[in-house]
């Protein structure tokens, strides 16, 4: 084995060589973010004449051919270097007057870093994986020229990174000494001899040896890389030695978990997990800069430190060890961690933000995390999925603030109720008629076990002696499950008798609601026994010999108590322990009520007749009969596309034909500043333009589909008096 140190340019300029990547590696993965990454450190190796680590690159000589080298780590870097070159190359190509230097001429780029002229004549020198490899090939005979590409072939990852470079360098002059620049990027290469293992066994040990960087990982290495020792050290010693202290676990990777929360409660907007490195790039770009003024360092540290003790307190800290201010809020902190609810953490960290910073009384904060208990409690007892949940809550801070700056007099709380009780479709709060009908007939034994759980404790709620059974449950003192009183299996003559004649529908219609559920340590005990058994159960002790009493006469449960008091289990006691159900959850979850109306009144209006709604904002969007409560354009975009894909199996595949529509909707979500994924297709539409340009979207969409001008529809609210527009 042979080690060296070397650098990009010389693996790409190694004369009468060929690379070949071994099939048992993936295809070429990078994306567009990759490529931009790509292009800022160059720029910045270029201007700045400063070496940029690049990696490593193993390489296995071919005992077969003197020619062929396998790359079996590094083949991404590699590929995307030559890419680069390629761009460049078909740029000079049209037009040589890019180039600086006379004596680096199309030609010689073409035969020094992409063909081996003496070895196979017009034939890339990377051989890359399956149909990358024609891919590629394609793309030099045909000059990288987009129109002459097929769409499964612009669709690529490969053609996506080129393009990128293509359009970066298209707008720029003196190429070449971008291709100089890749001299800056050092690389270690380490090449293997016949004496080595074979290629394939050594790439599995570096891919199972070596734990891929988590977004986290190079968040920290970027945010100690900066321009002396002085600036390194206190920032690590002033922050990062507590964001290390506070969050490094082992078994979970609390870091990247925290940054993308805090990123998407200064963005107001989702940011997905793959994202979280370049998303906080661009965030420390924005607030210190290249300059790396100490004053703005601290700064903007201190504000990710000020968040980080919200997140604990949200996700991490005992909530038992709550401070005073923090304590009326302990009970919802819990059951969100209990409920493995993390899509309101963002919004939760705003909402700390502003009462830390006095925009909030301890009692309107009381009242904020009490909302977010109704909002998500009623929608699990009512079976609403949490589809647009995230988004939805993202921007509510903003919205809320939004609605406070028209109106400085109205209390934030006030608002934030209007907000919820005026969302329609997926991110709806059940009012009490959605609600009640649940309760009666959903059948809550399918419900995730926690959530079932957490709703069966509720009851709780309603009696101050009642041992906190939660937390109990929670912290693995006590072990419930979920019993049927009226059991699945009516084996027993009793219980069809109790029921009565029409004993079937009855057990049909009640058997796995609410109304027919409770908890109890002794669910295998209790089993398909008659009702009065269930009453006064008792199980010996098989190690003591000890009798318990554990019917549910005997129970301290407040929802088993109930149960004890009542002789018959028919459908009468059902109807009432429904009425029961309902005035409980009723009391523990009440629906908000609020005072405040906004002024504006609402426009409705067809959105494939319009064209301009610059500075208009919406309210809701109707599409093919069904209503939905949006916030922005983008969610508009988003509702609207996903409901087309619902009903056109072939949506993708006309998508991609399109030459218009497969500008804005890609697999490669990197392609977009930013854009949001439709349903789980894999596919994502550009949300990051102008209103209307996503008007033009829908539109195209619109007439692709053959849609009528009535099916989407529109409410706008009031024009505002500027023309500020809202992505």
């Amino acid at each position: 084995m042979i080690s060296a140190q070397t650098n990009v340019q010389k693996i790409l300029n190694a004369s009468e060589t060929y690379y070949e990547i071994p099939n048992f590696q993936r295809p070429y993965a990078w994306q567009t973010a990759n490529a931009n990454e790509f292009l800022q450190d160059l720029e910045d190796s270029v201007v700045k004449h400063r070496n940029h680590y690049f990696g490593t690159v193993v390489l296995v000589e071919d005992t077969a051919s003197s020619y062929s080298v396998a790359i079996i780590d590094g083949q991404q870097r590699v590929t995307t270097a030559l890419l680069m070159v390629t761009a460049i190359y078909h740029l000079v190509k049209k037009d040589p007057s890019l180039i600086d230097n006379p004596e680096t001429t199309p030609e010689l780029i073409r035969d020094r870093y992409l063909f081996n002229a003496n070895i196979d004549k017009n034939k890339v020198k990377l051989r890359t994986v399956t149909t990358d490899n024609q891919i590629l090939q394609h793309i030099f005979d045909k000059d990288g020229e987009e129109s002459r590409l097929e769409p499964r072939e612009r669709a690529s990852n490969i053609y996506q990174v080129y393009s990128t470079f293509r359009k970066y360098f298209a707008t720029r002059r003196g190429l070449d000494k971008y291709i100089d620049g890749l001299r800056l990027f050092e690389i270690i290469s380490i090449i293997l001899n016949s004496n080595d293992d074979n290629p394939q066994r050594v790439f599995e040990s570096i891919n199972s040896t070596g734990k891929p960087l988590t977004d986290g990982d190079k968040i920290r290495n970027f945010a100690l890389m900066l321009n002396n020792d002085k600036l390194r050290d206190r920032v690590y010693e002033k922050y990062w030695s507590i964001i290390e202290e506070s969050l490094v676990d082992s078994s979970k990777d609390n870091i990247t978990d925290f940054f993308r929360s805090y990123i998407v409660s200064k963005r107001q907007a989702v940011v997905r997990l793959d994202s979280v490195y370049p998303e906080f790039k661009k965030q420390f770009n924005k607030n210190v800069g290249d300059e790396q003024q100490e004053d703005k360092i601290d700064t903007f540290y201190s504000d990710i430190i000020e968040s980080l003790g919200f997140y604990k307190l949200l996700k991490l800290t005992d909530t038992n060890d709550f401070s005073s201010t923090y304590k009326p809020i302990s009970e919802t902190i819990f059951k969100m961690r209990y409920l493995q609810i993390d899509l309101y953490i963002p919004f939760a960290m705003n909402i700390l933000r502003h009462h830390a910073a006095g925009y909030l009384t301890n009692t309107q904060l009381k009242d904020v995390f009490q909302l977010i208990e109704i909002y998500f409690s009623r929608r699990i007892v009512s079976g609403v999925d949490t589809t647009s949940v995230d988004r939805f809550l993202a921007s509510l801070h903003k919205d809320v603030l939004s609605y406070q700056k028209s109106n400085p007099e109205v209390d934030y709380v006030n608002i934030l109720r209007y907000i919820l009780l005026n969302r329609i479709g997926q991110t709806r709060l059940p009012n009490d008629t959605e609600y009640e009908n649940a309760i009666r007939t959903r059948d809550a034994y399918y419900m995730r076990g926690s959530f079932l759980t957490y709703v069966l404790t509720a009851a709780e709620e309603s009696s101050k002696e009642a041992v906190h059974t939660l937390h109990q449950i929670s912290d693995g003192k006590l072990k419930l499950s979920i019993e049927h009183v009226m059991p699945q299996t009516l084996a027993s003559k009793d219980w069809q008798n109790m029921l009565g004649d029409d004993f079937e529908r009855i057990h049909r219609d009640y058997l796995h609601t609410l109304a027919n559920l409770t908890l109890t340590g002794y669910n295998s005990e209790y089993s398909n026994r008659p009702y009065h058994e269930k009453m006064n159960l008792e199980v010996k002790d098989k190690k003591t010999g000890e009798v318990h009493k554990v019917g549910f006469a005997d129970s301290k449960l407040p929802l088993n108590e109930w149960i004890a008091k009542h002789d018959t289990w028919d459908e009468g006691t059902l109807i009432e322990r429904q009425k029961w159900w309902i005035k409980s959850l009723q009391k523990t979850w009440p629906i908000p009520t609020t005072s405040f109306q906004p002024t504006e009144e609402d426009t409705s209006i067809y959105l494939l007749d319009t064209t301009d709604l610059k500075g208009r904002t919406v309210r809701s969007v109707e599409i093919f009969g069904e209503v939905t409560s949006v916030t922005t354009w983008s969610e508009t975009l988003d509702t609207i596309t996903e409901a087309i894909y619902n009903r056109n199996p072939d949506f993708i595949e006309r998508v991609i034909d399109d030459e218009y529509l497969s500008k804005w909707i890609r697999q490669d979500s990197s392609s977009f500043y930013n854009s949001v994924e439709i349903l789980d297709t894999g596919y994502y539409v550009d949300t990051g333009t102008d209103t209307n340009t996503k008007l033009r979207l829908i539109a195209a969409l619109g007439k692709e589909f053959n849609l009528a001008t009535n099916d989407i529809k529109a409410e706008l609210t009031a024009k505002k008096s500027t023309d500020e527009e809202e992505l």
